[in-house]
């Protein structure tokens, strides 16, 4: 465990998310009251040789109600460095991480035990010195290298650095060292205890960097494919432009399903130290300022064990303490509760962006749509939860495009794969599916666009060619003030790899601003109402030539 922390603390934790008391814990796994209050306050530890912590972990893993308990006992997992893997049991997680609280606090008690052993024989050894001998001894016991150290009460300790460790001057050398860290640890595999890069974006880096951020960046990507997790500590000032920075740095990030964004949650808080990346084992790079400006010129760059163990403990405190995850990830056993979020999404009020690569299926009649779900060949109880999410989402659309500013952006090559190959792209909550439909579907489907796009103002689509985005298995809707819901598909499967909300309001805000950016650089031969009318008519004109 390289963030340590203790069986009681670790259990208190748990109790406190979970809102279970230790009465009840106690009856549940059927041991006294002061038993459980003896762990919590470290006066006891469970033995390697008990059932206490498969019962505890049995019970405490059948209370988790919520995703606002998992998110917090994920935090904590984290902080125990665990190798967290959204597919896990909740039941072996909590198991795994008691296990590792256990260990520490018994090897730490017994390290407690040997010193205090120790220093009792050194006591009883100073006392058969005369009193000019035990100042000398004192004297010497209190310094390092024939130096007086600082100490209160004898208990001080020091620690040497390595000879590695250095400083760095020159953001641009500082950015080359934070690089050159992380492709030596996309080199190594992780290990089960070590499995987490940590670090920081408190926008201390001066803009004109933009470039080699965009190669650290990448170089962090290397890394995750080579099996390393990313937690990201995320400080917000209100700046909605530094926070557009953050969305285009991290995009790709959230493409991998295993990069993990806090926030510090005290939005005015300038207390906290500067930028740092750490590595377990491997190295830490903690940035810091010389200039009037503010921004980061200088580093400390530490390979000392001691030293990186310290960074990674005090950003879990902060992360324990001070800041909230900033997304919700939804394995592909709780896709269905994405599906809903997303309904529950568009039914609230507001502007909303789209971006994906074909039409949503609000763009489609009702009878067309149904048409579609029998070729899927639904069970009735299927179809009938099919039905209702599509009503529920046509419905908000249509009540709050009257009032609201709806903008689709959608890749031009799917209108191609329409048209000519007559596929369409079918998405649910499940996955993704490519489905063929007649030439009349395809008419009626297209001009059920344009009269969409004709009688309600507030809607626009735009297309974007494919030359244009690196990735074409996106899904992003942005509901302004409320949500970002995003999705990213496996190349050719048809199942989701990564789906996740966002709802922290400032953040939202920076994603509408980030699709509005991009809504501004499409040609208007490509977002104009009137040329996107006049271009889907000539589709359709093509069409009904091909089937007369």
């Amino acid at each position: 465990m390289t963030a340590s922390i203790t069986f009681g603390e670790c259990l208190n934790y748990m109790l406190s998310t979970l809102d279970i008391s230790i009465s009840r814990l106690s009856k549940a796994i059927n041991v006294d009251n002061s038993l459980v209050s003896r762990w919590i306050h470290g006066s006891r530890i469970p033995g390697y040789n008990t059932d206490h912590i498969e019962n505890i972990s049995e019970y405490l893993s059948k209370n988790v109600h919520n995703t606002f308990q998992e998110t917090r006992l994920n935090q904590l997992f984290f902080s125990a460095q665990q190798n967290f893997e959204l597919e896990a049991n909740i039941k072996e997680k909590i198991k795994k991480v008691l296990l590792e609280a256990q260990g520490y606090s018994i090897e730490n008690k017994k390290e407690k035990q040997i010193e205090k052993k120790k220093h009792k024989n050194d006591k009883e050894h100073i006392s058969k010195f005369t009193f000019c001998e035990k100042l000398k001894l004192i004297e010497k016991s209190n310094s390092y290298e024939g130096k007086p150290v600082w100490n209160s009460n004898n208990t001080a300790k020091l620690m040497e650095l390595s000879s590695e460790d250095k400083i760095i001057f020159g953001i641009e050398n500082v950015i080359a060292a934070s690089i050159d860290l992380l492709e030596t640890t996309a080199k190594k595999s992780c290990s089960e205890i070590s499995n987490t890069i940590y670090i920081t974006y408190y926008q201390d880096i001066d803009s004109s960097q933009h470039h080699a951020l965009i190669n650290l960046r990448d170089v962090l990507l290397k890394a995750i494919n080579s099996g390393w997790n990313l937690v990201l500590l995320l400080k917000m000032d209100g700046d909605i432009n530094k926070l557009m920075e953050f969305i285009h740095f991290s995009r790709p990030l959230f493409e991998t399903g295993k990069f993990y964004p806090y926030y510090i949650n005290k939005y005015d808080n300038s207390s906290l130290s500067r930028e740092i990346l750490v590595v377990p084992e491997i190295g830490a790079v903690s940035c810091f300022s010389t200039n009037i400006h503010s921004t980061v010129d200088c580093a400390f760059y530490f390979k000392s064990k001691a030293a990186i163990k310290t960074f990674i403990d005090c950003y879990n405190v902060i992360l324990t303490n001070e800041a909230s995850p900033l997304i919700t990830y939804y394995s592909s056993e709780n896709s269905i509760d994405y599906g809903l979020c997303l309904t529950e999404c568009e039914e609230n009020i507001g502007n909303r962006f789209l971006y994906k690569y074909s039409f949503s299926m609000v763009t489609m009649h009702e009878h067309l749509y149904k048409k579609l779900l029998k070729r899927k060949k639904f069970s009735t109880d299927e179809m009938l939860m099919e039905l209702e999410i599509y009503r529920r989402r046509l419905s908000s659309f249509l009540s709050n495009v009257q009032i609201y500013e709806y903008k689709d952006i959608y890749m031009e090559d799917s209108i191609r794969m329409l048209i000519k190959n007559r596929q369409f792209y079918y998405y649910n909550y499940s996955g993704v599916q490519i489905m063929e439909l007649e030439a009349e579907d395809i008419i009626e489907y297209l001009e059920n666009v344009i009269y969409l796009l004709k009688t309600h103002n507030n809607y626009n689509i735009a297309f974007i060619s494919r030359g244009d985005v690196k990735n074409h298995n996106l899904n992003c809707v942005v509901k302004d003030r409320k949500a970002v819901l995003f999705e990213c598909y496996e190349p050719s499967k048809n199942i989701a790899k990564v789906q996740l909300s966002i709802e922290e309001p400032t953040i939202v805000k920076a994603f509408y601003r980030y699709f509005e950016e991009i809504w501004k650089h499409i040609a208007p031969v490509n977002n104009d109402k009137n040329e996107i009318i006049k271009w889907l008519e000539s589709q359709i004109n093509v069409l009904k030539k091909m089937v007369s």
